[in-house]
């Protein structure tokens, strides 16, 4: 008959010191494998999306004449995020407009009063003046448009929000030094109903904001087109470290991938 205190006895400090030295020793390697492997799926999502953004930029531009899109809402992917939860950013050389351009705000490059809104900025400016002359109450916001996931191309809109649509189009489209054709101002239009409003980069000094590589020469001459990286964070050039982990496009469209393998 076995020894039943011997059957219930546990395990004594050196077994429990073995276990957890393999358990280090599994997490010292594994751990680092793991991340390295996301971080590559990541980057290779982000060069991913990044040739099927760019993609659809350049069939938008031969569609328009040669002109580039404004913004990435134009071509349907505004507001779109990298796989590290950033916006992608985009810089449209010939007109000087963009998404995603908070990177250059930060790094002194680009005035903050470059960013345009073109939803509801009227609203808050009216109800700064309402509070102003004290007591007056706030306006109502204009109604967001509604749709069914199932019907996404017919989108049925307040007449309201279609109006600032036009009204914000046509007040962004001015700024440009080109004239810009009334189906561009339609698209923009319709761009900024269908979200019902976002907010983009216009009037950006694209001389000295367009990328650069280590060597200060441009990466495109047409528009830039990056992700952040893991960081969240860049500079123009790409011989500053804090721009090294970026996912970019470069050579006009020549090379996907990262910038400290370019």
């Amino acid at each position: 008959m076995p020894d039943v205190r011997r059957l219930q006895r546990g395990f004594t400090l050196l077994e429990l010191m073995i276990v957890v030295t393999i358990l280090g020793i599994i997490a010292s390697v594994g751990v680092p494998q793991y991340v390295s492997a996301l971080r590559t799926a990541r980057v290779g999502k982000a060069r991913h999306e990044l040739v099927t953004i760019a993609s659809a930029i350049d069939q938008y531009t031969v569609t328009n004449g040669g002109s580039l899109p404004l913004s990435l809402h134009l071509v349907g992917f505004g507001g779109k995020r990298d796989p590290w939860g950033q916006p992608y950013c985009f810089l449209n050389y010939a007109d000087g407009c963009g998404d995603g351009l908070e990177w250059a705000i930060a790094a002194g490059v680009v005035d903050p009063a470059a960013v345009q809104s073109t939803g509801g900025s009227s609203s808050s400016s009216s109800s700064s003046s309402s509070g102003a002359g004290g007591g007056g109450a706030a306006p109502r916001r204009a109604p967001q448009p509604r749709w069914r996931p199932q019907d996404p191309i017919v989108v049925q809109v307040d007449a309201a929000v279609s109006d600032r649509g036009k009204v914000a189009a046509q007040r962004i489209t001015s700024t440009l030094s080109r004239e810009v054709p009334i189906a561009e101002v339609e698209a923009l239009a319709a761009a900024i109903t269908s979200t019902g409003g976002f907010s983009f980069f216009t009037g950006v000094a694209t001389e000295t904001t367009r990328r650069r590589d280590r060597y200060m020469f441009p990466l495109n001459t047409d528009y830039d087109l990056f992700s952040l990286g893991p960081d969240c964070s860049t500079a123009v050039s790409l011989g500053e470290t804090v721009g090294l982990d970026d996912v970019i496009r470069a050579n006009n469209g020549g090379y996907f991938g990262t910038a400290s393998e370019y």
